[in-house]
């Protein structure tokens, strides 16, 4: 009974969503066209190297070669082995969704357990260093100091996360547990390279998807009078001159990250601009996380911890936020232009079409298959 249930309300959902794509077409259109500017101009330059990179550092052996003498303080600080060191350093400058796929390539390549993707799924995957300086920081706040506080804040709580979860798991060993001797060879690179570079691209026109369909969700929501009610509900409960504009932003970054910091633009002088920027960068949204359920499916990761750590990281970013601010006050324009380097501008088409049949010609190349795991835990690729 209760399947059928659940049916009928996704059913009805999916009707719903379907109606508002016909009532307010242009609105869609509209929100698809800036969702693809983000891509085109954001996503695609600052994460399509990244995933090329985490490819290339774990299939040629790199990362494994590493994990070893790594594993003296990733294991005492964070209770993984070295190789985890690849999905923290690329989750902390990466961006969305770095590094969750960098914890799913480790799985699959052995050289990470299902255990310690869950614990690395609490930290290793946050905004990257290019979103917090140039889009939020001079963007939004215009303040390349802005940027830099909310970029230590995240970090530092998703670093501060880690050794407090680590802690808290009171049942593992001292000892990090035994690592296969990896292998690297010299000819690997030029073997690797093609399938990286697929690879990386397919990640990449996945999480685009996620990005387009979330922004035209976000505006159909604000179209129908959805959002506008929620505002209106939430802003009747807090006083305030700028609670409607701080509302928001907090609604829309709970979908999708860059829209919601965007909103604060009409509202930085306000006390809580700081913290909710602050926590809708260490929240993520709903858009990113769902660009990284893929990921943590591949990495049997659930996806409740996950979400419930992020939850606490965007609260702990907050409260740093608040207290450095507090100690070091910052000069915020009253109301900080979108500055020109950061402005959404639609690359030409050509380059969207090259991209994409770049795409289709790597479609070519074969796929590596990946075993189920084993009794110990890891999982072992077909060679």
């Amino acid at each position: 009974m209760k399947g059928y249930r659940r049916i009928l309300v996704e059913g009805a959902g999916l009707l719903c969503i379907g109606g508002l794509l016909f009532a307010f077409p242009e609105e869609s259109l509209e929100a698809a066209r800036e969702g693809i500017t983000l891509c085109l101009d954001v996503l695609i330059p600052s994460l399509f190297p990244f995933f090329v990179l985490s490819s290339l550092l774990i299939e040629t052996g790199v990362a494994g070669l590493c994990a070893r003498p790594l594993s003296r303080w990733m294991y005492p600080l964070f209770g993984v082995g070295g190789a985890g060191a690849a999905a923290l350093v690329l989750g902390l400058i990466g961006g969305y969704p770095a590094g969750a796929r960098t914890i799913a390539q480790l799985v699959e390549r052995g050289e990470c357990s299902r255990e310690e993707a869950r614990r690395l799924s609490w930290f290793c995957n946050n905004c990257g260093p290019a979103f917090f300086l140039g889009a939020v920081g001079m963007g939004v706040f215009g303040s390349k100091e802005v940027g830099f506080l909310l970029l230590g804040a995240n970090l530092g709580a998703a670093v501060l996360l880690g050794v407090f979860f680590a802690r808290g798991e009171t049942h593992r060993s001292t000892e990090p547990p035994p690592m296969a001797t990896p292998s690297l060879s010299l000819s690997s690179l030029s073997t690797e390279f093609p399938g990286c570079v697929h690879s990386a691209f397919s990640a990449t026109l996945g999480v685009c998807s996620y990005v387009i369909l979330f922004s035209v969700l976000t505006a159909l929501s604000d179209c129908s009078g959805l959002l506008p009610a929620c505002i209106q509900v939430v802003a009747g409960l807090i006083p305030g001159e700028n609670v409607p504009v701080l509302c928001r932003s907090a609604c829309m970054g709970f979908l999708e990250i860059s829209t919601g910091t965007a909103a604060l633009q009409g509202a930085v002088d306000a006390p809580g601009a700081l913290p909710l920027a602050a926590f809708l960068l260490g929240w993520g949204g709903l858009s990113v996380h769902c660009q990284s359920l893929p990921f943590w499916r591949a990495a049997g990761v659930r996806p409740g911890p996950y979400l419930r750590a992020k939850f606490l990281q965007g609260m702990l970013a907050a409260g740093i936020t608040m207290l450095a601010s507090a100690c070091l006050p910052l000069s915020v324009p009253a109301m900080a232009p979108l500055s020109e380097s950061w402005r959404p501008g639609l690359f030409h088409q050509e380059v969207f079409a090259l991209f994409v049949l770049a795409g289709v010609s790597f479609l070519r190349f074969p796929q590596k298959r990946v075993e189920k795991t084993g009794k110990d835990g890891y999982n072992r690729r077909k060679r």
